[in-house]
């Protein structure tokens, strides 16, 4: 069973606000925050982990010897909730996955670079 672990981002100190369903949302919170993102019991390839909202590279063995994949990853995705975790399509790259019940989520290694809040396109 995984942690049921939340994070709210504060549009007025620029950064995220960590807790649980047992701690509840912290007191003094008023305005000014996101919609709450839930910890989606995964970690990435550094042990972060991995929220709803975070934007993620996914590397895999097969970008060891492919052609033209820059930075030896498959792009970026957002991590969001349809009825289960899912990959949206920030920055497509060669390979995509639809969704962490996929197969092929077993062998690749995501990293978490940023999320919806702090991502500033390049």
């Amino acid at each position: 069973m995984r942690e049921l672990k939340f994070r709210i981002y504060s549009f007025v100190s620029n950064y995220f606000i960590y807790f649980d369903v047992y701690e509840g949302v912290p007191q003094g919170i008023a305005c000014g925050v996101s919609e709450p993102q839930e910890y989606t019991g995964l970690k990435d390839k550094d042990g972060k982990e991995i929220y709803c909202g975070d934007i993620v590279e996914l590397h895999t063995a097969a970008n060891d010897k492919a052609k033209d994949v820059k930075g030896n990853h498959c792009g970026l995705y957002e991590i969001y909730w349809d009825r289960c975790y899912k990959l949206k399509t920030i920055k497509p790259n060669w390979f995509f996955i639809p969704n962490f019940e996929s197969p092929a989520a077993d062998y690749n290694i995501m990293k978490v670079v940023s999320n919806v809040f702090e991502y500033k396109e390049v």
